[in-house]
This record gives C-alpha cells, structure tokens and sequence, in this order.
C-alpha cells in the first residue's frame, strides 16, 4: 500500500528489502573489481540505515508498550526470547534504541544515512554527557551542531567533541562546563574501577577498569617492558623463534613487569608522575584551577592535574603560536629527597585515620596547594596514599562534601576533619559516648590514644 505522498509503511518497506535479499545472485565470482568496491560502500551504507531503522522502530515500540500489550512481557525480555541473544545484549540493544529514539535529529539523519550508527552512538554519548549543563534550547542546538559536525568527523572525533560543543553552544560558560564534567567524570572513573579474575583451562583471565590517569601509568608501564622485550627478541634473531603478537607481547610485558616487583625493593618516591607542562610554569601555578592536561588524547579534570603536581616531576615546554614544541626544560621536584624522608619519619605512612598504608606506596600532598602559592615544606604537607589523597585534593568546584587536613601547631602533626555528613553523625554518637570533637587524630596520635570515634579510612 502506498500513501498519497509516495511513501510506503515501514512493514512493507522492510517486506521488500527482504525479498530483494532471497533473490540475491550468490554467483558474483566474475565481477569487475569496480564493482566489488561499489558494493561494499553500498552495503555499508544500507546496513548503517537499517541499524538506524531498527533502532527507531525499536524505541518506538516500547515507548508504546507494544511488548507488555502483546505479549504481557517487557521489551527487553521480548527480544531476549524471539532471538538468540541473551539478556544483557538485549539490553544493551535497547538502551542504543532508546537513545537513537529520544534525539529527533540524529535519528533522522542515521536512518536516511547521512550519518552513521556508530557516529549516532558517538552523538549521543556526548550529548548524555553536556546534557545536564545545557537548558532544553541548548541541547537541541547541541545535537544539530553534531549532526553537522558528523560530516567530516568521525565517531573517534565525534566521541571527542565536546569541548567544541560547548564553546560554541555556552560560549560564556563554557570552561567552567568543561571542568565540571572533566571532575564528574574523574570521580565516576573513581568509583566504577573494578578488577576480578577468572581461571579458564590453565589460563588467568583478568578483566577492569581504572581512571585515566591510573590506567595511563598501567599502560606506560606496559609498554615499557614491551619494548625491552622487543628489543631484546631483535638482538636475538631467531630465525626459528616465534614471532609474537602485539597482544602476546603485551602479556609478556606484563609478565616481566610482574618479575620485576617480585625481585626489587621499593623505593621511597620512585615511579611518581611526570608531568608535561605546556605553558609556563608561574602560569600553570596561578591558573592550574581551570588548566588540566592531556593524556593520550583524553582531557584531565584541574583536580586530578594538581593531586598528579602535589608530588611529580614537572617539566615545562614552551609552545609556539602554532602550539609547536619551541623548547623543554628541566623539571621541577616539588618535593626533595630529604624533605620525603622527613615526611616519612614525621608521618610513618599514610596518615589518614585508620589507614596503614607504608611510606613507599604514598604521594606527597600540599595542604595550601602549590598552585596556591603553598610552599614546598613540612609545615604544609603530609604523606597520603593514592586512595586517600583523592579524598583530601580540594575540588574547585566544590561538588563533594569532602576531607581536609592541617599541621596542629602545638604538636606539629597532621589533624583531619571529616566532611559535614560524617560531622553530624559525630555529634549524635557523641551523646552516647564521650565527646572527641570534629576532629581525629592522625596515625601518630593514634597508636597512643583509644580509636577515634568517628569511623574512617
């Protein structure tokens, strides 16, 4: 049946795209290499549309509870039973369809094909993420400005875009946005890492997820003893030697790093970060609250870039007009050698209440930030863990009800009070005990006093 307007229903479009493939020739063993190539970019092109279709048609079923109507079950489950996939693809489907449906412009341009299914998912996460931060106006000039965008950019460069989003959508605002999603996005990091292992006929099967500054110390750390295997295997030439994969070599590289811990002692202060600085190094100290850095690609919040700087090399390389390297100079440690070993000795380790931490596993962090003019000297710093110096790294923007700390200036030792929340469960355990104040001690007073009644670490 066909609408006055030339048009033809979805259910009998699809009936014909069917019956077009039953007839398809399966004999194409003559055909020019012209043709090959015309039909791979058709067949691309098409499967691109129909994803798109599918996903439409999808959101809109369940938006009309087509499932629960016909069949008393939810969409999910529905597409669970009538194909082989299981449940948790088949949500993964459904939550691609939901987002593909809810945006009126990307899914009209993936279902004529001006766009693709992967640039349309690459869309909507952007769009998920700023979404938040922009009123309803905003967000649909937002989602025009990615469809049109989709023309030269890839989803790679799509999934990337929003800086660009934002500077032309907020003008005004838009640093500010930026740095409140890079923070969201460092503390989402932080709460979703996860590692487990699974044994599987003689293997250790690992799977996780680390934030990006963490997983960027993994990764160079890999890729360091990859490339000494690899020189190593080069210097060999084996003729008769196995060639490895580049994920063979990855385990490998992991195995020798593996090695490596097992047969050294740690040492106090090795392995923290190195920090490339592209701007001056007074004005990244003046300005670091809305600076951050890029690693492999991906943008830092400023709060990771300072708890990176409370205890790293920084090294700073000045750029051109053009943002071409003009010169690198020499680092700056922020925290010498002697000045750790006093710390280690005044603090012992971690000193965050209840933390146990060794001294060799800790980060050296400014009380006053260094890029608050806060001096480099015992009086205003304090070992920390890794898990713990997250939780004292002051955000500018205030999103968390978090920790601080400070140097009692009778005792000389580190003094922490809890968030506001924790504040107020002090106040009313406090009537059924002896009152400890806000305050709780750090390690050292610690191991000579009862336990603290707050509960921490």
């Amino acid at each position: 049946m066909e609408h006055s307007n030339g048009l033809i229903p979805a259910g009998e479009a699809l009936a014909r795209i069917e019956a077009a493939l039953d007839s398809l020739d399966p004999h194409r063993s003559d055909a020019p290499p012209e043709d090959r190539l015309r039909w791979v970019s058709t067949a691309r092109r098409l499967r691109g549309r129909l994803d798109a279709l599918t996903g439409l048609l999808t959101a809109e079923a369940e938006k009309a509870q087509a499932a629960e109507r016909a069949t008393g079950t939810p969409m999910a489950t529905w597409l669970g039973t009538t194909e082989v996939i299981s449940r948790k693809e088949a949500t993964r489907d459904l939550f691609v369809a939901r987002n593909l449906g809810q945006r009126r412009q990307v899914g009209e341009a993936a279902s004529t094909g001006r766009i693709s299914s992967g640039q349309a998912q690459a869309i909507g996460r952007v769009l998920d993420g700023i979404g938040p931060q922009l009123d309803a106006t905003q967000k649909v000039e937002a989602e025009k400005l990615m469809v049109g965008m989709a023309a030269t950019m890839d989803s790679g460069q799509l999934g990337k875009a929003a800086p660009h989003v934002l500077r032309r959508v907020v003008p005004a605002d838009a640093e500010e946005l930026l740095e409140v999603r890079l923070q969201r996005q460092a503390e989402a990091a932080h709460r979703s890492r996860s590692l487990r292992f699974f044994t599987d006929e003689g293997s250790l099967r690992f799977e996780g997820s680390l934030p990006l500054v963490e997983g960027e110390r993994f990764v160079a750390a890999i890729n360091a003893h990859r490339e000494k295997l690899r020189r190593t295997a080069i210097e060999r030439r084996d003729p008769l030697g196995d060639a490895p994969t580049p994920d063979q070599r990855r385990a490998d590289a992991l195995i020798a790093l593996l090695d490596s811990v097992g047969k050294s002692a740690p040492v106090a202060g090795v392995g923290t970060p190195r920090v490339l600085v592209t701007l001056s190094y007074d004005k990244l100290q003046a300005k670091a609250a809305g600076a951050g850095i890029i690693a492999d690609g991906e943008s830092l919040s400023a709060g990771e870039l300072r708890r990176l700087c409370c205890d790293a090399a920084l090294i700073p390389a000045v750029l051109g007009t053009e943002s071409e390297v003009l010169d690198v100079g020499r680092q700056y440690r922020l925290v010498t050698r002697p000045l750790r070993d006093a710390l280690v000795l005044r603090d012992g380790g971690c000193a965050f209440p209840g933390c146990d931490v060794r001294p060799d596993s800790c980060e050296a962090h400014h009380i006053t930030p260094w890029w608050d003019e806060g001096r480099t000297e015992i009086s205003n710093l304090v070992l920390l863990c890794h898990h713990h110096h997250g939780y004292l790294e002051p955000a500018k923007h205030g999103i968390r009800d978090q920790w601080r700390v400070r140097i009692d200036a009778t005792t000389g030792l580190p003094e922490f009070t809890p968030p506001a929340r924790f504040q107020r469960f002090a106040a009313v355990r406090s009537r059924k005990g002896p009152p400890d104040g806000d305050v709780v001690p750090s390690r050292q007073e610690r191991d000579c006093e009862s336990p603290p009644l707050i509960a921490t670490g």
